[in-house]
């Protein structure tokens, strides 16, 4: 993993910096509609994770510090100095073992969907799940892996577009990455953030639910809990401007210049 990770920045380079990391079973798409609602007001940084998307990794499973290492080597080859970290469901584990690792680097933490670590049930479910994309392929887990994420919400053009990025990625390398999920356990970190942390539920999410988020509450000193009342477990997908809002706010919007008269609405 010597070559940095693929990623795509957005914006001048000013503060605040937004790293974006994306979920188990996304890439960096996953953020473009959060960008557009960004709208410039922050530079973003969106990657795809070691051995996902574009990104160069191991044929198997990437642990939470290989992953954070990836992210730090990333910010140092773009010459970033610091940045705010927006990641969702389970990496929200990379991002705590960043932040707890370099907090010089890391100026605060917005966790959308967030879990400290897999629950026993969860690793049985994850450790399943990659033997069956394994032997079968992504559809032998289609469309329940999908639907499950976006409960009760409409299979609109945002599902359908999940649905269809879903569908198209590499089973092996979805495989290593549900191993790897299993397996991780971010709770020490938790422990050690030090920065101001933002985590944010969604009301229907039933994959990570609210529990999963009062107990990272409870590790992170002075954590914040919003809930996200029209969204399941992709809360930055399935509502990108209101996060995107929620964002920019808690990361000081004093540093945030207005926007111009010409800007779109």
């Amino acid at each position: 993993m010597s070559d940095l990770l693929n990623h795509v920045l957005a914006g001048d380079r000013r503060e605040p910096a937004l790293l974006l990391v994306h979920p188990l079973g996304a890439d960096l798409t996953f953020w473009d509609d959060f960008v557009r609602a960004v709208d410039g007001r922050a530079t973003t940084l969106a990657v795809d994770l070691p051995g996902v998307g574009s990104s160069p990794g191991p044929e198997r499973p990437v642990s939470l510090g290989e992953q954070a290492a990836a992210l730090e080597a990333l910010r140092h080859g773009l010459g970033i100095e610091r940045f705010a970290i927006v990641a969702c469901a389970i990496s929200a584990m990379t991002a705590a073992v960043y932040a707890a690792e370099h907090p010089a680097r890391t100026t605060a933490l917005v966790l959308a969907n967030p879990t400290p670590a897999s629950a026993p049930g969860a690793r049985q479910m994850l450790g399943e799940r990659a033997q069956a994309v394994r032997e079968g392929g992504i559809g032998v887990v289609l469309p329940g892996a999908v639907e499950r994420a976006f409960l009760n919400l409409p299979h609109d053009a945002l599902y359908e577009r999940y649905m269809k990025r879903f569908s198209a990625q590499d089973p092996h390398a979805y495989a290593w990455a549900l191993e790897a999920a299993a397996e991780a356990d971010a709770t020490e970190a938790f422990g050690r953030i030090a920065c101001p942390t933002l985590l944010v539920s969604g009301r229907h999410d039933v994959l990570l639910p609210m529990d999963r988020t009062e107990a990272a509450a409870r590790l992170a000193a002075g954590a914040r809990i919003v809930v996200m009342e029209q969204a399941a477990h992709f809360v930055p997908y399935q509502q990108p401007a209101r996060f995107a809002e929620l964002v920019l706010d808690f990361v000081g919007r004093e540093a945030i210049p207005a926007r111009s008269s010409g800007a779109h609405a």
